[in-house]
């Protein structure tokens, strides 16, 4: 652990020593057993968000999407197959375009927002 990381481990163990009502202190990790243990120590309670169900992920690809840019993803994403060694899509590749697609769709919102809210 570098010094840098000890002096905020130590600051945040500092700051939550005390009980308070008007401070509440939300930690989030992909790695719960990565924690070190002081710190797993004054976590008071522990909430699980495991991945979506494969129905659950229809839907919030159905929330936040459009027909449209689902089609448009799913034609980059066998477009990037084809274009890949012997036409197999992994699962890097598959991330490598839906991380592609996002950025993109994040970008044409903020241009949207610019332009008077025109999508």
């Amino acid at each position: 652990m570098s010094e840098a990381q000890r002096s905020a481990l130590n600051a945040l163990l500092f700051c939550t020593g005390d009980q308070s009502k008007d401070i509440v202190l939300a930690l989030a990790t992909n790695c719960p057993g990565g924690l070190d243990s002081a710190v797993a120590n004054c976590i008071d309670e522990v909430l699980e968000f495991p991945l979506p169900r494969e129905d659950e992920r229809f839907e919030l690809l159905n929330l936040y999407l459009d027909k449209r840019e689902i089609a448009e993803l799913m034609a980059s994403v066998q477009a990037a197959a084809y274009r890949s060694e012997n036409c197999v899509l992994d699962p890097t590749l598959f991330r490598e375009v839906v991380d592609y697609k996002a950025a993109e769709h994040q970008q044409r919102r903020k241009l949207a927002v610019g332009d008077g809210g025109r999508v």
